[in-house]
């Protein structure tokens, strides 16, 4: 695990906050002084692990969290023996006043078996900490009782104050663990965090979603899963990336959203696959029609090498050994584009999922249509990946002549250049998926490819510039492929809540014990696999309408978490039952 702390109190409050939490018997990492973040004046950093002594900014300590991407595509995040038994501190929060602001970024890396996790917690102290004038002053207002300290509870039951909280009756004490008021005064969520940038993205129910989805189909999808490199076993069935790729595209139809709100409109996916060229596969569809989709969804096929598309176009296997089975993303990208603007409804948002599988070895070269006398089109003089408008006035045939074997890194320059125009002049939201990029030649070029073309800043379910962080995702051959779109779909349609409410009441559900899922795509609960990192999101704030009562009060608590692999296990086993108690 790693996690960062972070309380947003103001300026101004370094000092008072290093005199509260730089004990060295108190909970927090002594090696790591409270520090404010330098580029956000007011956000302050408690603890962290990697334990280190330095702070970085919000956006490379999430990238790196995250198992970031350096500039030659290597995985370049926190190291496993950084992460190995970090444990999670007992939170304390101290003189809180009304509008501060706290969160816990936290994300788990699984290493070597897959298993499953539980989620726990609670409360382990809220105390007055004696009464001050004022907090005197609220609490007679509100016609609260002293008992004195915590002897005088009935049945020594600390729970006597949740209770009666927000009941008729009031019950505070001067010296006691349990006598304080901020518990019930603090508001608290933890959800699944599942774009790892720990901003809230909820569900709007109201706003139907189009879905462009833009698939590779170049030769590699047919690689078998287990064995890529023997290409006896290559196929479309199952067991091959595209058969994969199929079951999770369906994961994902059947969990878009129906006349949302009552209005009659339903989310719409449409696919556009792409190979050495990009074709429409099936247009924007409803998601009431499951049918259609599924039946659509299952033609999908992948290229295979050496594949002649059977046209008279100008087109010669044998001087191009892959044929139509190259990878030419941006030529993809420009089918999803017009997808959704050809589609485009008002009020609907627009998304492009783009699933790759290795670097863009093809791209198209203009200038090969102007000097083709069998082309349907020309380019206007162009040179090089054509525009966009006049992209679309080609034909197939046109794109056959224009598709060109060009070098891996003119190539990834042209995607890069068409995602980057998209987002421009479009208000399409961008996400992409390296698939099994571990098991094909250039992953780094692949990798850092996707990973530039993915979205990031200001958007309705993006992270803000300041904490932006990159909607790629990285899906590993040996993973479900339908659990990196259950991700996605929570990412686009509202992210999951595990708890919400008072801070004592998120307590009180964790201290039972969550069964955290790693597919919300299906009934059963499933295993969290390897190498894979996921995120969940806590935070708390007290609301600025809460007086005098919560001065000099504080409230210490704590999250837990337990992995039990998933061989010989169920998952039925509830490390925190007894705890919960």
């Amino acid at each position: 695990m790693d996690y960062r702390i972070t309380y947003e109190g103001g300026p101004g409050r370094l000092e008072e906050l290093q005199r509260i939490y730089n004990d060295p018997d108190g909970p927090y990492n002594p090696d790591v002084e409270v520090k404010e973040l330098p580029d956000y004046p007011g956000t302050y950093v408690l603890d962290q692990v990697p334990r280190r002594g330095n702070v970085i900014d919000p956006t490379p300590w999430v990238e790196s969290a995250n198992v970031g991407v350096d500039d030659d595509g290597e995985f370049a995040g926190f190291e496993r023996d950084e992460l190995t038994d970090a444990g999670f501190p007992l939170f304390q929060l101290h003189d809180v006043k009304p509008g501060d602001y706290g969160e816990a970024t936290i994300s788990m890396h699984l290493f070597d078996n897959p298993a499953y996790v539980w989620l726990g917690g609670g409360l382990r102290r809220n105390a007055s900490n004696g009464v001050n004038d004022p907090e005197q002053v609220r609490l007679d207002q509100l016609g609260a009782t002293n008992t004195a300290d915590d002897s005088a509870l009935p049945d020594d039951d600390p729970t006597f104050f949740a209770e009666n909280a927000n009941g008729e009756a009031l019950y505070y004490n001067v010296d006691g663990d349990w006598g304080g008021q901020l518990a019930d005064a603090i508001k608290a969520r933890v959800w699944y965090d599942e774009n790892c940038n720990n901003i809230f993205d909820e569900r709007e129910d109201g706003k139907p979603i189009d879905i462009a989805l833009v698939l590779d189909v170049s030769g590699s999808m047919t690689y078998d899963l287990e064995n890529p490199g023997d290409r006896s076993l290559d196929s479309q069935d199952e067991g091959s990336r595209i058969f994969e790729a199929r079951e999770a595209i369906k994961q994902l139809a059947a969990n878009l959203r129906t006349d949302i709100d009552g209005t009659g409109e339903d989310d719409r996916l449409g696919l556009v696959k792409f190979g050495g060229i990009d074709e429409l596969e099936f247009p924007l569809t409803d998601a009431s029609d499951l049918t259609t989709l599924n039946n659509d969804i299952d033609a999908i096929e992948s290229y295979t090498f050496g594949q002649d598309d059977g046209s008279s176009a100008p087109f010669d296997p044998d001087d191009t050994p892959f044929g139509i089975s190259g990878t030419n993303i941006g030529a993809g990208l420009y089918g999803g584009r017009q997808m959704l603007e050809d589609g485009q409804v008002n009020g609907r948002r627009q998304i492009m999922i783009v699933l790759g599988d290795g670097a863009p070895t093809w791209s198209y070269e203009s200038e090969n249509v102007d000097d083709n006398d069998e082309a349907d089109a020309d380019s206007s003089g162009e040179s090089g990946f054509p525009s966009y408008s006049t992209w679309q006035d080609w034909s197939r045939n046109d794109k056959l002549i224009a598709m060109s074997d060009v070098n891996n890194t003119t190539a990834a320059a042209d995607t890069v250049a068409v995602a980057d125009e998209i987002k421009d002049d479009t208000d399409i939201t961008i996400v992409s998926i390296g698939f099994g990029l571990e098991q094909v030649s250039q992953t780094g070029l692949a990798r850092t490819t996707l990973l530039s073309i993915a979205s990031e800043g200001v958007g309705e379910f993006e992270s803000d510039d300041e904490t932006g962080v990159k909607l790629y995702y990285e899906a590993p051959a040996s993973v479900d492929l339908s659990i990196i779109f259950s991700q996605i779909a929570q990412v686009v349609l509202g992210e999951q809540v595990i708890a919400e409410g008072t801070l004592r009441e998120v307590l009180e559900v964790l201290a039972e014990g969550v069964p955290l899922d790693a597919n919300e795509f299906t009934d059963e609960r499933d295993c969290y696999p390897p190498f894979l990192t996921r995120c969940l999101g806590f935070e708390w704030w007290l609301p600025t309408d809460v007086k005098n009562e919560v001065q000099s009060d504080s409230v210490e608590f704590d999250i837990s978490f337990y992995a039990e692999q998933c061989r010989h296990n169920d998952g039925s086993n509830n490390p925190f039952a007894e705890a919960g108690n």
